[in-house]
């Protein structure tokens, strides 16, 4: 005769188990789900300021290597991370990182200009005179301009 363990003792231990895991996914679940909801609370909340938000590009202008203009925050929110970016006819694109200096907007290694509500800067920045598009870029992703290059003057 074979010696187990008794149906009443079978039982228990599987109860015991099932509480045990059941507590242990509790927990994640809970942490989990804390976390989404953050997430989701903190992107919406930048969806929604930046819904206010406006850019424009203006005044472009191109001469001896180099392109100028206006950009201009049209709304009511700040923006920061001021980034061009260069489309050329044969479709290689020219990021260029915007940061601020008390008389103008210059390219630089790490973005740092922003906009007030309603503030304009100027750039000048070095490039060649292929270009198609202009676009500014901004830590909003929603908020951008694009200028084609008919919308620059010599």
């Amino acid at each position: 005769m074979r010696k187990g363990i008794s149906p009443i003792v079978a039982t228990v231990l599987m109860i015991a188990f099932t509480v045990a895991v059941a507590g242990i996914l509790s927990g994640w679940l809970t942490s989990f789900t804390t976390s989404s909801t953050e997430t989701v609370k903190s992107q919406s909340d930048t969806e929604l300021t930046c819904s206010y938000g406006g850019i424009s590009l203006n005044s472009l202008k191109y001469s001896g290597g180099y392109l100028s203009g206006n950009i201009d925050n049209t709304r009511t929110v700040s923006l920061g991370k001021i980034t061009l970016q260069i489309i050329f006819t044969n479709k290689t694109i020219q990021n260029v990182k915007l940061c601020s200096t008390p008389t103008t907007t210059v390219s630089c290694d790490t973005a740092n200009a922003s906009l007030s509500p309603r503030e304009t800067t100027t750039f000048n920045i070095t490039t060649t005179s292929n270009y198609e598009k202009i676009r500014v870029y901004t830590n909003c992703s929603s908020v951008y301009d694009e200028a084609s290059s008919g919308d620059v003057s010599s």
